[in-house]
């Protein structure tokens, strides 16, 4: 496994890194388990959670997971905050207060006493940013996160936060946590810029486009049993004809290289410039072990110029932003259309 340092942070991190989104839904304890002691042997060090995945539910199963014959001892653990976590008007968002309670409710959860890094799941457009940093100051102080990062930012917003982090002496995000995939390349434009300029660390979700680019849809339409798509309408916006005719493209060149069209897809992820690390999020250890051979994987010059026809740089054919209150669409961040 290959260690990449993240950001100021000075932490090194797995490529691969082990998301648990699917911990206590798609996933049963028992096989989040296994998951978890294959990525362990497997050499991955970072562990994602947050505090809405399965309603809190993940973040206990990972929890005892890691809580098994040390094993946290040998993880770096997330978790983040801004999501509803109840019914109450102060229950989501990033005011003091969510950020306070939230991240007592994970460390207990999590079985820990400490995080290693706490993100802001989103950013928060009704809450001041001093509000935010300065409860995120008090958690570091305290001993309980051990550093800060934000999740699906606009690139304006996290300098703000750099800047406001600077005069008043708060912790300084350390990572940014974008969605990335080669049908959602917007992050290119701006945010990687960004990340590179400021050194921060950059992890990755959404590698296999939720699972076009593995091959999980043949249409737009109507989707398999059981995938994502059917849970949520957010998650059935993402699945496009486009999107799909890029993955078939995507498919036939991983065939030619003898990979499979996942393990290509997160290769591409690892290749691009300032990527720290690619978060999996698998159902199954069949799925996780399936991906490992992607950290080793070396695509050609050809390879990545191939895959720039495909979808521009900086262009995107599924938008994976759509959890986020932008870009809208009067940012400039037009779709684009699958490069001929």
């Amino acid at each position: 496994m290959e260690y990449r340092r993240l950001g100021r942070s000075g932490i090194r991190v797995s490529a691969l890194a082990l998301g648990t989104m699917n911990f206590g839904s798609a996933t049963s304890r028992e096989e989040a388990f296994r998951i978890v002691d294959s990525a362990l042997e497997a050499g991955i060090n970072l562990f994602d959670c947050a505090d809405v995945y399965a309603g809190g539910e993940s973040e206990r199963i990972l929890g005892e997971a890691l809580a098994r014959d040390g094993k946290r001892a040998a993880a770096l653990v997330t978790s983040k905050v801004f999501m509803a976590t109840g019914t109450g008007p102060n229950d989501r968002g990033n005011s003091r207060h969510h950020i306070l309670e939230s991240c007592e409710r994970s460390l207990r959860s999590l079985r820990t006493d400490h995080l290693d890094m706490y993100f802001l799941h989103r950013t928060d457009f009704d809450v001041p940013q001093e509000e935010s940093l300065s409860a995120l100051d008090l958690l570091v102080r305290q001993g309980k996160v051990r550093s800060v990062g934000v999740s699906t930012h606009p690139a304006w917003r996290t300098v703000e936060a750099l800047l406001l982090a600077d005069r008043h002496g708060w912790p300084k995000p350390v990572c940014e946590q974008p969605p990335y995939n080669l049908l959602d390349r917007r992050i290119e434009s701006e945010i990687l810029p960004m990340c590179r300029y400021f050194d921060l660390g950059v992890l990755t979700w959404s590698p296999l486009a939720q699972g076009m680019l593995a091959g999980r849809y043949e249409r737009a339409d109507s989707f398999p049993e059981g995938s994502r798509a059917t849970q949520r309408a957010v998650y059935a916006e993402r699945i496009t004809d486009a999107g799909i005719q890029a993955a078939a493209r995507l498919a036939e060149r991983a065939r030619a290289r003898e990979l499979s069209p996942a393990q290509f897809a997160v290769a591409w992820v690892l290749h691009q410039p300032g990527v720290s690390g690619v978060l999996l999020g698998p159902r199954t250890t069949d799925q996780l072990q399936d991906l490992l051979p992607a950290a080793e994987a070396r695509l050609s010059e050809e390879d990545l110029k191939f895959c720039d026809t495909v979808v521009n740089p900086g262009g995107w054919v599924s938008n994976h932003f759509n959890t986020a209150r932008w870009p809208g669409p009067d940012t400039g961040y037009a779709r684009s259309s699958p490069a001929s």
